[in-house]
């Protein structure tokens, strides 16, 4: 059977007379390349399936591309497309690396082992089992395989293919959700000093990266903290069971890509309290749908601290691929014209480092910060050569790192200043506390001033995007009176005054 044409733009796949069942899984291939599997909606009128891009790969399309619809094994659609005037190819490739990415379950741009190197697989193996040895070793931690890296092997022994991670867990013997954190933390600093790097996602959900590269990682390996609670087994991130429901120990071995790891004890009910009673059953477009009980309870106890984090990682490794500018924001001339000669200027949210070398090139001595690793890697090499700009990592959703940072600049013995450009478009509502709250306290000084931008209309971010988005100039200018905080608007001379503004902030004094 000959396969239909489709349409497609930069907004949305069209599928003319498919004929695929409603709630099916059908995969879209660009160039013969699996990139996305997802179910067919309802058909409409004239029995065409219309389905809208994922946001983070409609941010991408552009330039012409052949696409292929495939299900049940079979191709069922095909065309060459155009995106848009652009004649060139398009690609989903990483930005640096070229390495091919998929949509994967979370509807994100990334790798997968798919069509990969073997030698990689059995890379993130090696390293599970050195990670699994060092816990054990230093902690008394028992680790053990789980989510995808217990479904893929419970089924057949090997990783499945469309992975691009290895999961790990311990049960913890804590019961309080706050020993739970406690025994989180201590993990990681323990990690810290085996020389892992690690970035938080939650109270109960470390990530260890393994960098290939100056912007890249090769993988990552996730440790999940899994606690019983009043009667209940709690699975960071998803599950919520009945405790006698789910039982992890004694671990017990599991085959794993020819290899040994230790699994729990009924591998068959942890999967179901995972994936639900239906995991034995391949289901390439599964979506998880955490229950709203635990939902809440992850989220009072745990919390959530990398909120888009990896979109201003996937933005920034793009733009140093096209070659970022050198040219410094209005908000940073700004501030070079007011500072004092020699000022020191704490740079928060300082992305590849142009307004920190600004500031640093007029006299001034700075501290600049963010949570994306590539761009801080790509500043340190290019704009710290002599020694006036210091870039440090610092996620400020957390409280911990919001006092580290009152710490450093303590210890730089003068009068902090803080520029922020567009920061609070891209804070959580607890980003939003921890920096107002080091903002108050560093603006206690004599003569401190905050420089500041905001977007306040237009667009912010993009679909993909959870917190860039536009601010509330009324709930901002609330936010600063509740930190006992005041703006000054300052004139930019017109330039973007319909969608940013630009603030003088000092403490009001009583």
């Amino acid at each position: 059977m000959r396969a239909a044409p489709l349409t497609a733009d930069a907004q949305r796949l069209v599928i003319p007379d498919a004929r695929i069942p409603s709630g099916d899984a059908f995969s879209v291939l660009l160039g013969g390349r699996r990139i996305w599997t997802v179910r067919a909606p309802e058909p409409g009128d004239d029995g065409a399936l219309t389905l809208p891009w994922p946001p983070s790969l409609a941010e991408r399309l552009t330039g012409r591309a052949r696409l292929a619809v495939e299900h049940a094994g079979r191709e069922v659609a095909a065309a060459t497309v155009a995106f848009d005037e652009n004649p060139s190819d398009f690609g989903l490739n990483e930005p640096g690396t070229g390495i091919p990415q998929v949509v994967n379950k979370w509807g994100r741009i990334a790798r997968s082992f798919e069509g990969r190197d073997a030698v990689l697989i059995e890379q993130v193996l090696d390293e599970a089992e050195r990670l699994i040895e060092v816990l054990h070793r230093t902690l008394g931690i028992d680790l053990f395989v789980t989510g995808g890296t217990l479904l893929g092997p419970v089924r057949n022994g090997r990783i499945l293919p469309h992975d691009d991670d290895a999961d790990l867990a311990y049960l913890s013997t804590a019961t309080n959700p706050s020993d739970v954190v406690l025994e989180s933390f201590r993990i990681e600093r323990t990690l810290a000093e085996q020389g892992y790097e690690a970035v938080r996602h939650s109270s109960g959900h470390l990530q260890l990266l393994f960098p290939g590269g100056t912007v890249t990682d090769r993988f990552y390996l996730d440790i999940f903290t899994y606690f019983t609670c009043d009667g209940w087994f709690y699975g960071t991130f998803h599950a919520r069971e009945p405790v006698e429901s789910v039982t992890v120990h004694p671990l017990k071995p599991l085959p794993v890509n020819g290899r040994l790891l230790p699994g729990p004890a009924e591998p068959a009910q942890l999967l179901a309290a995972i994936y639900g009673p239906s995991w034995e059953v391949p289901d390439p477009a599964f979506a998880f749908l955490t229950p709203p009980a635990a939902l809440r309870r992850y989220y009072w106890w745990l919390n959530h601290f990398d909120i888009d984090r990896e979109n201003w990682e996937d933005h920034h490794r793009a733009e140093i691929e096209a070659g970022p500018g050198r040219e410094p924001s209005g908000l940073a001339v700004t501030a070079a014209e007011q500072l004092p000669p020699s000022s020191t200027v704490l740079d928060l949210g300082c992305g590849l480092g142009t307004d920190a070398r600004y500031l640093a090139d007029r006299g001034h001595r700075v501290l600049a910060v963010d949570y994306s690793r590539p761009a801080l890697a790509w500043a340190k090499e290019h704009f710290a050569h002599d020694g006036t700009v210091t870039f440090e990592r610092a996620n400020l959703t957390m409280v911990r790192h919001a006092l580290h940072l009152r710490k450093r600049c303590a210890e730089l013995d003068s009068t902090v200043h803080v520029h922020a450009n567009h920061l609070f478009n891209a804070l959580t509502p607890l980003g939003w506390d921890t920096t107002l709250t080091l903002v108050k306290y560093l603006l206690a000084a004599p003569g401190s001033t905050a420089f500041l931008e905001v977007g306040v209309a237009g667009t912010e971010g993009a679909g993909s995007w959870v917190e860039y988005r536009p601010v509330d100039w009324t709930r901002f200018q609330e936010q600063l009176r509740r930190y006992s905080l005041s703006a000054e608007e300052q004139d930019d001379d017109g330039a973007g005054t319909a969608t940013s503004r630009r603030v003088l902030v000092r403490r009001e004094r009583a």
